[in-house]
């Protein structure tokens, strides 16, 4: 199983990669760089007419010299033939000499009633239109922006105009560390060529962009994939493919007993919304450790969920009856059993929130999962993470350390944010595409540990649990997001999981 799952995600590779990628296309299909041009040039045509229905509105293609530049003129014409008729094409100078397909778009552009302005030292910036296509520079170019290129890109910025990337804003790199003090091209909409840029997918990049929409370019998949890339993009036939579906004669103990060690005086909310998302996700039998005196809430609310007690479990040594656990929501500052859990259990942990931060201060702990070989997934948010691991100054060097430390602790991160990583132990980083901002309220973490643990007690391994959980998570944020909902609680994403499942199957 974990050979095909390996062998359908699609790797994600830099822009260095990118470019070989180009290359080996142009010698396998025996075509010129001007075809490869012209078909990115009509996918990202594709995308916009989709996004700019209105065929009079107005549009400014600013195009560079290179080849961005030569797509631009590209795209320019071919709008200007779908029936666009307010088409107008500004030209900056970002290298000492133009690009041959440049020239060559160019001089296509000319047959066309398509007008061209040139922007030179000096040039006044008038900037009428309300739609803008960045075509300066895309992805090729790491330099910082400066001269009189400066001058365009922040009157742009300044214009709060519209603006669609041609592959990737201007300025923007497309992968390694963000610097402060560069400018950049802000794009609403990025049109990137076969793949997302690794950027994309930190928390960074919000500065620079709003959505982003990848298209086919013909590009050799089977090239990509013999790339060198610990990064692979979760796909919708990924989840298909991982998905178990029930069979005839299944009962409750086919799928598993997952046990929650959650909730304290105050905080049990969490170990409830932990133990429904549990439920709901499928396990076959759902017990919590939290207070007893929040037994009769567990009940009321959750009467599929059985109460048992974590000392009477501990001292009964019936760990054995489990077959995944669960620490951490709400259980407060003092835990008295995750220590004894780590060291003595047997089957899969999730250790999330107060579980995480025993573990913050309790370090040599996390040794134990490796010396161990236990099977352990930790959910932090970023605060929690740092507190783990120690603080990083970018989201790419925070990626770098749980990469380092997922392998030396033989352990899986699932590091929460609007785009999950899933950081297996073998260094491999897996990216959850599902999930919205209206997910961001109180208890989201409690109901994705739910899930997780409530996979790993069916008998889905490591790598399948925490894609599964991360996946249905988002997705059911997503379905609720779409219907309208600015801001979802978490208790009704627990509501649409059957939906999500069902919607797999």
């Amino acid at each position: 199983m974990i050979f095909l799952l390996i062998s359908i995600m699609r790797k994600l590779i830099t822009g260095a990669q990118m470019l070989e990628a180009d290359l080996d296309c142009l010698r396998a299909n025996n075509i010129t760089s001007i075809d490869l041009m012209e078909k990115a040039a009509l996918a990202f045509s594709g995308v916009l007419c989709g996004l700019v229905p209105e065929k009079s509105q107005p549009i400014l293609i600013v195009c560079g010299t290179g080849n961005n530049g030569g797509d631009g003129l590209a795209i320019a014409r071919i709008l200007q033939c779908t029936g666009y008729s307010c088409i107008r094409v500004l030209i900056v100078h970002t290298g000492s000499k133009e690009s041959p397909d440049f020239l060559i778009n160019l001089q296509r552009l000319r047959d066309t009633p398509v007008l061209v302005n040139y922007f030179n030292d000096g040039s006044s910036i008038d900037i009428s239109e309300n739609i803008i296509v960045d075509a300066i520079l895309g992805s090729g170019v790491d330099r910082p922006i400066g001269g009189d290129l400066l001058r365009l890109v922040k009157a742009i910025n300044q214009s709060q105009k519209r603006v669609i990337a041609v592959d990737c804003p201007s300025g923007f790199p497309s992968d390694g560390e963000f610097k402060e003090d560069e400018e950049v091209l802000k794009a609403w909409d990025v049109v990137s060529f076969q793949r997302p840029k690794l950027n994309f997918f930190f928390p960074e990049s919000v500065r620079f962009l709003r959505h982003f929409h990848v298209v086919d370019i013909g590009l050799r998949e089977e090239f990509i994939e013999s790339l060198t890339s610990n990064l692979h993009n979760i796909e919708n036939a990924d989840i298909t493919r991982i998905y178990k579906k029930r069979q005839s004669f299944s009962h409750k103990g086919t799928f598993g007993h997952a046990y929650l060690y959650a909730g304290s005086q105050g905080k049990s909310g969490a170990a409830l919304l932990c133990a429904e998302a549990c439920v709901y996700s499928g396990a076959g039998l759902t017990s919590v450790g939290l207070p007893e005196n929040d037994r009769v809430a567990l009940h009321a609310r959750l009467p599929e969920a059985m109460y048992m007690d974590c000392e009477a479990v501990w001292e009964s040594e019936v760990w054995s009856k489990f077959s995944a656990i669960a620490l951490g929501p709400g259980l407060g500052e003092t835990p008295l059993y995750i220590e004894p859990i780590i060291l003595h259990a047997k089957v899969p942990l999730v250790i999330d929130a107060d579980a995480l931060n025993f573990l913050a201060k309790n370090p040599h702990l996390l040794s134990h999962f490796r010396i161990g070989k236990k099977t352990a997934i930790l959910t932090p948010h970023m605060k929690e993470f740092d507190r783990l691991f120690g603080k990083s100054e970018s989201w790419w060097a925070r990626l770098q350390l749980a990469i380092a430390k997922a392998k030396e602790f033989g352990i899986t991160i699932i590091l929460k944010n609007r785009y999950t990583f899933i950081v297996l132990a073998n260094g491999r980083v897996l990216i959850n595409p599902t999930g919205n901002p209206a997910m961001a309220s109180g208890g989201m973490g409690d109901v994705l540990t739910g899930i997780i643990v409530s996979f790993l007690a069916q008998g889905y391994n490591v790598e399948e649990a925490s894609i599964l959980a991360c996946y249905i998570h988002g997705r059911a944020g997503d379905l609720l997001a779409t219907a309208g909902n600015a801001v979802i609680p978490a208790s009704r994403l627990i509501a649409k999981i059957p939906f999500v499942i069902g919607e797999i199957e």
